[in-house]
């Protein structure tokens, strides 16, 4: 076989190579911002204000939707918008704000306005959290033990979201040959919210805990209410909540345990900076009695969170509660600061 054969063969080779390439870099999604620029690929996901495209060159590019001019697709994309509408087809770009559905789809060609999008492909509905251990161990003139595991996880959909919460804390000092146990507690809560509206919930939830230290053998505070959740992305997370509670306390010490309904106002928020690993998240849960004025509970935790690889973190988190009659002979406050290192799932 001749030189010239083989050449005219790589060159075929080569060619349909080439064309191969170019198949692919021409099946492709593109959107276009307000200022001009085009991004070519694979539109991910889209969801709390951001769109996700998967590049060849760049990896994962994130925009803001609402710099978004148009944008087209290959393949069929789910489309939700804000009024529970879903579009699954195959949609083209139109004028500035808005995206037309490509012909041949279940719904004929028509503008669908980017202002009405909220979520473009969005993930299954999953359960995440975390998983966040401490611990001390020391030696020497004073033997010092301490540990402690928190887990937390929740589940979130478009109608509802339900909330899971425990943690123990264990602490010991051996000095000059006596032992003292200086922390020993846990407590277990769950949540279910359910929503109305996109930020309009009510909810029911239960919190039960023990503090051998602090002389309480069971406090337990079931109760409901409702909720308004102000902001809901990826870098913040905004609600507050108010509603009743049954608030019913075990002491050791005390003959009889004591039970009260309660009002009961809570909000959290957390929040990511400028789109780095840094995490800062604040809970309060306030209990005023409605029996008896002057009757406080308030379970309230502040917490600084480093990502240090994408499942695993650093935490710091110092935890303050307040208990207005607390058992005879213990301090009405309790405060407890942690540095953890957590994994993510």
């Amino acid at each position: 076989m001749g030189t010239r054969t083989w050449a005219l063969r790589l060159s075929i080779v080569l060619a349909l190579l080439v064309c191969g390439w170019a198949a692919q870099a021409v099946r492709a999604d593109e959107v276009i911002l307000k200022n001009g620029d085009h991004i070519t690929g694979t539109i991910t996901d889209a969801g709390g204000g951001k769109m996700t495209i998967s590049t060849a060159l760049l990896g994962d590019v994130t925009v803001n939707l609402s710099d978004v001019k148009t944008f087209s697709t290959d393949e069929p994309v789910r489309i939700q918008m804000t009024d529970g509408t879903v579009i699954n087809q195959k949609v083209e770009q139109g004028k500035e704000g808005e995206v037309v559905t490509a012909a041949g789809g279940t719904i004929a060609p028509q503008p669908v306005p980017l202002a009405n999008v909220d979520k473009i492909n969005p993930p299954p509905v999953k359960w995440a959290g975390s998983v966040v251990l401490n611990a001390l161990y020391n030696r020497s003139n004073t033997t010092t033990t301490q540990f402690g595991a928190a887990v937390g996880a929740q589940r979130r959909s478009d109608d509802d979201r339900i909330t899971f919460a425990g943690a123990y804390q264990f602490a010991s000092q051996k000095v000059a040959g006596a032992t003292t146990t200086t922390a020993d507690n846990w407590f277990l809560s769950g949540k279910y919210d359910l929503f109305f509206t996109k930020q309009f919930y009510g909810n029911a939830f239960a919190r039960v805990e023990k503090d051998r230290i602090n002389d309480l053998d069971l406090r337990l505070t079931p109760g409901g209410g409702v909720g308004y959740q102000w902001v809901e992305t990826p870098d913040l997370n905004f609600d507050t909540e108010a509603g009743l509670a049954w608030v019913y306390q075990d002491y050791t010490t005390e003959p009889t345990a004591s039970e009260q309904f309660s009002a009961r106002a809570a909000y959290h928020v957390d929040a990511t900076f400028w789109g780095t690993n840094l995490k800062v998240f604040h809970d309060v849960q306030f209990f005023p009695s409605i029996q008896n004025v002057g009757n406080i509970l308030l379970l309230t935790d502040v917490g600084l969170r480093v990502a240090l690889t994408k499942t695993m973190f650093s935490q710091i988190k110092a935890e303050f509660d307040y208990i207005s009659e607390p058992a005879p002979g213990t301090s009405r406050t309790d405060v407890t600061y942690t540095l953890g290192v957590g994994w993510t799932f």
